[in-house]
């Protein structure tokens, strides 16, 4: 019993030797074999971006995006971004109940949007769509004064064009914000970048 036992215990230790010294021998194959894995690894990091969504947008491109909530896909194209003290009769202190002002840098953040129903069911944008406007110090949704088509349904293959319209005063500070649909999926979210314009 005591043979059986001393010859099992050699055999592994023989068995542990050699596959140390084979990953010592085989060191350039095994560099080669590393590569080859962070190669493959980068090719799945660039497919799951596309799968995630993950490319940002700039001004002048149209992104397909799918709720994340109801399934059904509709097209932006972020037509023009601005930052401005005015936007179609309304000024700064128009979003701003009473008895509170907007601070020395508060201004609004107009962004230019076509949206287009892509599916094949009806809906109205402002009850199933939002927007956010993101930066490393800015975090509004969209103002609803402006833009008030987004509260009609949206046909098959129609599209309405717009100001979506936010109040910040982080938007000099950040520099640069993203406007983000399906803000609250990451596998559905999508971004248009913004530079923000100097005062």
């Amino acid at each position: 019993m005591k043979k059986l036992l001393i010859i099992l215990l050699a055999g592994i230790f023989i068995a542990g030797c050699s596959g140390t010294d084979g990953a010592g021998e085989n060191s350039d194959g095994g560099e080669s074999e590393g590569n080859q894995f962070e190669e493959d690894n980068e090719g799945e990091n660039e497919q799951s971006e596309e799968d995630g969504k993950e490319a940002v947008y700039q001004i002048g491109e149209t992104a397909q995006i799918t709720s994340s909530s109801y399934g059904f896909p509709y097209e932006v194209t972020v037509n023009d971004f601005k930052v401005t003290k005015e936007v179609e009769g309304y000024s700064v202190e128009d979003f701003f109940m009473e008895g509170s002002e907007p601070s020395e840098e508060t201004r609004l953040a107009v962004v230019n949007i076509t949206m287009k129903n892509t599916g094949n069911e009806s809906f109205v944008p402002d009850e199933k769509i939002s927007a956010e406007l993101i930066g490393e110090l800015t975090s509004v949704s969209s103002e609803t004064k402006v833009f008030t088509e987004r509260k009609e349904e949206l046909g098959t293959d129609e599209e309405i064009t717009g100001n979506l319209v936010f109040v910040s005063n982080t938007l000099f500070d950040d520099g640069l914000v993203y406007l983000i649909y399906e803000f609250a999926d990451p596998d559905e979210e999508v971004k248009f970048e913004l530079p923000v314009p100097e005062k």
